[in-house]
């Protein structure tokens, strides 16, 4: 059987529509061509997909022929509609860019590039015979360092085997945060309402903050934090978390904290007590990773859970929050989902380049 090379451009551009390809038949076949010249045996990659060796040949052979173009184009069981293949083919390239923000736009730019009328319920049905959703952009921070996220990832990995050694230091590790719910003002959220339906959500002034720090350990869910309605979260207030870890677990001989990199965790106050405290070990994340800090995720369940409707006092934003945090351990089946250490990483092969090298 005739192998399948690729140049680094066509596995960038596999890679690419591998991952914003909605339809799993496409996704397949991308993977059968990347995975046959990664090296894979076709026996193999048949297995990992669930197909006979005979498809896989197929869409080898295919793609060998034709093309990514003819590779990626299924054969459609109802009525093409008024658009030749080609016509097909450029449209779904013009959507995968993003720039159509609703139908109407693509029923405009079809009549205008292809002199082709479709009616609003017919640019509807086109759009689904080709393999289009309507859904969310993905947004990323454009800032990040992918390859440095990724050094984080393996180093926390082998700090993670090395604590769990027989012999080890007793170790514990959290996840460090702070998180500043206002009172009225994180009250905006979506939901389905009824056609012309406003519903109100009444807003305050924004004026009342609490202040939360927060420590989360992946080994055992425990969490613990200061919650503050006066004083803002700064040095002196993280050395009163370090405080309560240690008071919390007295037996423990290393304290590993991953956190991000706002100035209070280098302020003097911090230096000076961890210099009398060799025991903690501050872990910086990598800049702009908020995805590597498993503790971001226990922040937005609350924002859900407490924050999403209307409390007519200060005090009873406090108290609901209370509610969440105070009582996590109800909702572990939620958090065993939620709280798992994988961490999703953007893979530069999928960057847009408009971002590439301008951080």
């Amino acid at each position: 059987m005739k192998p399948i090379h690729l140049d680094p451009q066509q596995r960038r551009e596999l890679e690419r529509r591998r991952h914003q390809t909605p339809d799993k038949r496409i996704y397949e076949r991308l993977s059968a061509v990347l995975w046959v010249a990664d090296g894979k045996t076709r026996c193999e990659v048949a297995d990992l997909l669930g197909r006979s060796v005979r498809q896989l040949a197929e869409w080898l052979r295919l793609f060998r022929n034709r093309g990514l173009d003819a590779l990626c184009m299924l054969r459609q069981g109802g009525d093409p509609g008024n658009l030749s293949a080609g016509q097909v083919e450029r449209l779904k390239q013009e959507i995968g860019t993003g720039r159509f923000r609703n139908s109407d736009q693509v029923r405009l730019w079809v009549e205008e590039v292809f002199g082709v009328r479709y009616t609003p319920s017919g640019i509807k049905d086109l759009l689904r015979r080709v393999g289009a959703s309507y859904h969310k952009v993905t947004g990323f921070l454009w800032k990040a360092d992918p390859d440095k996220q990724q050094e984080f990832v393996a180093h926390y990995e082998r700090q993670k085997a090395a604590a769990q050694r027989p012999g080890a230091k007793r170790t514990r590790r959290y996840f460090v945060d702070a998180c500043h719910p206002l009172w009225g003002l994180e009250l905006v959220y979506a939901c389905w309402l009824l056609v012309g339906q406003r519903f109100l959500a009444g807003m305050g002034s924004g004026r009342k903050r609490l202040n939360i720090l927060g420590a989360y350990c992946p080994d055992d869910q425990e969490y613990l934090d200061l919650r503050l309605t006066r004083d803002n979260v700064n040095g002196e207030q993280f050395v009163n978390l370090l405080r309560l870890l240690r008071a919390t677990h007295p037996e423990t001989e290393r304290f590993v904290l991953y956190l991000d990199r706002a100035r209070y965790y280098g302020s003097p106050v911090v230096k000076d007590w961890l210099r009398r405290h060799p025991e903690f070990d501050l872990e910086p994340l990598p800049m702009y990773s908020p995805n590597l800090n498993l503790i971001e995720r226990l922040w937005k369940f609350l924002r859900q859970r407490a924050l999403s409707r209307w409390h007519k006092t200060f005090e009873a934003m406090q108290a609901a929050v209370s509610e969440v945090l105070d009582h996590l351990p109800d909702c572990r089946k939620e958090l065993d989902t939620l709280m798992t250490e994988k961490f999703h990483i953007v893979a530069k092969a999928t960057i847009p380049v408009q971002y590439q090298g301008v951080a």
